[in-house]
């Protein structure tokens, strides 16, 4: 089971930089458009910041007056959207920076926000209300009204299947088919929702401690259990075989392969002096990055799991890491307002 150990530092080789950005506040997302060329950060007082992959800073959008909390990129890379504490979510144009549509989320604060990875549709999650758009701003529909609060939005990579949590259930839809709608009823408070590369597999990281995993098809659940903290940490390796998860200062990665995790002892990447902040597999490589609350990053290869292959402190809690899409650069931000590129080495 995972533990709550702190390890003395690791050393490892440095993490290549390529360049950094200090944008002076919590840095709450960041996200790569689709086509690798920019990088949007957006920061929790409410401007978000759009860099090209060389580091030049194309856009500062004034994003959301009183907080923005999530972005989202459009699957052709030409539209940003995001969502906000003033109850909008608002549709930009990437090349120009103009505001193009605002929408009207149905809560006070819009809290999640969801491109399709393959198809022109926009999702919004506010309070208990879950609405679909396009990126024309139209409104397309609302959705059955949630039991409670919003707590994560997912697409399906490879169709058009999109997953929502909230207490109380996991609810699994089509975009495209108003008639399908299919929940897992689970007593627990879900705070993070993700699917498997390949679509059969869902995810959650949970208040209590715990990791569920549903089979989308049959509707059959596993649940891991004995971290000593939530799990807001989840990431998806490039087969859908090995899922690496938070909630403590430890990587623990499960094998769901086969006949899935139950019953299996997972790998374990110790070397973080503090809780897990960030995790994120590449796209279709072998790597895995992490980030704690302690401000390091390392990069690690499962298969050697006895230390990271690299790492770098970036001074304060890491809030998010993200692969770029080619999976050669590796961007982290922190609490204090940092965004760091990193370039992958060729030996990795």
């Amino acid at each position: 089971m995972p533990r709550a150990l702190a390890f003395p530092p690791v050393i490892a080789p440095e993490l290549r930089q390529s360049w950094e950005a200090r944008l002076g506040d919590h840095v709450v997302q960041l996200g790569w458009s689709p086509d690798g060329e920019m990088l949007a950060a957006a920061q929790i007082g409410g401007p978000i910041s759009v860099f090209g992959s060389d580091g030049r800073l194309l856009l500062e959008l004034p994003g959301h007056s009183i907080g923005t909390l999530a972005i989202s990129w459009s699957a052709d890379s030409r539209l940003l959207a995001s969502a906000g504490q003033d109850g909008c979510a608002r549709i930009w144009d990437a090349p120009t920076g103009a505001q193009l549509h605002q929408l009207k989320g149905g809560a006070q604060w819009v809290e999640h926000i969801a491109f399709s990875p393959s198809r022109d549709y926009l999702l919004t999650g506010a309070g208990r209300f879950l609405k679909m758009w396009n990126g024309s701003g139209q409104h397309l529909r609302d959705f059955p009204d949630h039991p409670s609060t919003i707590s994560g939005i997912a697409w399906q990579p490879r169709e058009l299947f999109f997953a929502t949590a909230a207490y109380g259930q996991l609810a699994n839809y089509h975009a495209e088919k108003p008639e399908f709608g299919k929940a897992f009823a689970w007593k627990g408070s879900i705070l993070v929702v993700t699917w498997s590369p390949d679509g059969n597999y869902l995810a959650t990281g949970n208040q209590d401690a715990s990791v569920h995993f549903w089979y989308r098809k049959s509707g059959k659940d596993l649940e891991m259990t004995g971290y000593p903290a939530k799990i807001r940490e989840l990431a998806w390796d490039s087969e859908s075989r090995f899922l690496a998860t938070g909630g403590s200062p430890v990587v623990t990665i499960w094998d769901c392969g086969g006949k899935g995790p139950a019953g299996t002892r997972p790998i374990q990447l110790e070397g973080h002096e503090r809780f897990l902040s960030a995790l994120a597999y590449q796209h279709k490589g072998r790597l895995i990055a992490s980030g704690c609350q302690g401000g390091a990053v390392y990069v690690w290869n499962h298969h050697l799991p006895q230390r990271p292959l690299r790492g770098s402190q970036l001074g304060s809690a890491i809030t998010q890491i993200r692969w770029a899409p080619n999976d050669r650069m590796l961007a982290a931000s922190t609490e204090a307002g940092l965004v760091r590129v990193f370039e992958k080495s060729e030996k990795e």
